[in-house]
């Protein structure tokens, strides 16, 4: 199984993307608590060479806006990655990518926060 659909393979759901901001208001709405949504973290899936460029550019920056905005790992609570990949959009937790990528680079959620955390 290639990189790219390992990671789309923790979608907990998907929409078309043509009706992206739909999707993402509806999941905002369903993955909050009462007092707010959630919030979307998006990005659009490359082709090529997935895997590193998860783990070179994505995760140093995810990493970073999840604990930037108090959304600790491993945990990362109210955020959810919004994923275009061709037509589709897929929807994932934030910790089950966080957790992914952290056993692709062989880091653990301590060396991600201290490697790529705020400083």
């Amino acid at each position: 199984m290639d990189a790219a659909d390992e990671l789309l393979r923790l979608a907990f759901e998907r929409a078309p993307a043509a009706e992206a901001n739909q999707a993402i208001s509806r999941i905002r709405d369903q993955e909050g608590d009462e007092l707010s949504g959630a919030t979307s973290y998006e990005l659009v899936l490359p082709t090529g060479d997935v895997r590193s460029w998860l783990l070179e550019h994505m995760l140093p920056r995810l990493v970073n806006h999840l604990e930037s905005r108090g959304a600790k790992l491993p945990h990362c609570g109210g955020v959810f990655l919004s994923v275009f990949s061709g037509d589709t959009l897929y929807f994932l937790r934030a910790r089950d990518v966080v957790e992914l990528l952290s056993r692709w680079s062989g880091l653990s959620m301590a060396e991600l926060k201290q490697r790529y955390g705020p400083k």
